[in-house]
């Protein structure tokens, strides 16, 4: 049974992770604000944990090393997160991870480019749950973006409407000019008028050659590997690629809305 102000492990999984902690730490005779030395953070942030605040990643593998508890943290850390991810999307998400190829066209930055204060402002407009449940998204956009830091990258090749240069912020058009220099990242912008972008929408090639669509509304999303379906995006990519600008033009017209903010 649960003490007097501590919430019932089998509420949530955020309450279950937070008995998790606080029976490992008292196991040890720790104090909240002992815990919080030992992992960098602050008392408040630990009786947070205990009482069912999400916990992030960074914070999950620091409690599982001083706790000893092992991956468990951070494998129910994703738990959490795979229940958060809309249904449309998992299939994607789960084959984004693997892909050697990525072709996207998108009228907003891509999700594996974004800045957190970018996706932050994005959440925040199309929220329809919890506003308390941002952070934790923004958190997960961040970390699927670990797939740059493979040993093998995949090569990510993005068709970018010009609305979406137009509406960034500094910190994210740097980010842009960033990617645009790494040999594995093309980005082309779509100028107005040059075409119509309709959605977001990427075809995914796996390293054995299998390949995926997917095309994404507000709140509605849908993942395919019928062939089919993949050329038709394919298509989709190519026609508008070839009308968007090249990747050098696409760089100084990133350099010029910098300047804005000069």
């Amino acid at each position: 049974m649960p003490g007097a102000n501590e919430l019932d492990p089998a509420e949530s999984l955020e309450a279950y992770i937070g008995n998790q902690v606080r029976e490992a730490r008292r196991a040890k005779g720790w104090s909240q604000t002992d815990l919080a030395a030992k992992v960098f953070s602050n008392k408040s942030r630990i009786s947070g944990v205990e009482n069912g605040e999400a916990l992030d990643h960074a914070l999950a593998i620091k409690l599982g090393l001083v706790l000893e508890l092992g991956d468990s943290l951070t494998d129910l850390v994703r738990i959490r997160e795979q229940q958060t991810v809309r249904h449309y999307a998992k299939p994607y998400l789960a084959k984004q991870e693997s892909a050697a190829l990525i072709h996207t066209v998108g009228f907003l930055v891509p999700g594996l480019l974004q800045t957190p204060d970018y996706a932050r402002e994005l959440m925040l407009i199309g929220q329809v749950d919890n506003p308390t449940n941002v952070e934790s998204y923004v958190e997960q956009r961040m970390e699927r973006q670990k797939l740059w830091e493979r040993d093998d990258p995949p090569w990510f090749a993005a068709v970018l409407d010009e609305a979406a240069i137009a509406h960034a912020n500094a910190p994210q058009l740097e980010r842009l000019r960033e990617a645009q220099e790494q040999q594995n990242i093309t980005l082309q912008l779509l100028p107005f008028g040059a075409g119509k972008i309709m959605g977001t929408m990427a075809v995914l090639t796996q390293p054995d050659g299998s390949r995926g669509a997917y095309t994404e509304g507000f709140l509605t999303g849908h993942y395919s590997e019928e062939p089919a379906a993949v050329l038709r995006f394919q298509r989709v990519y190519d026609r508008l690629a070839s009308s968007a600008l090249t990747a050098e033009a696409t760089t100084a017209c990133i350099e010029d809305a910098l300047k804005r903010f000069k």
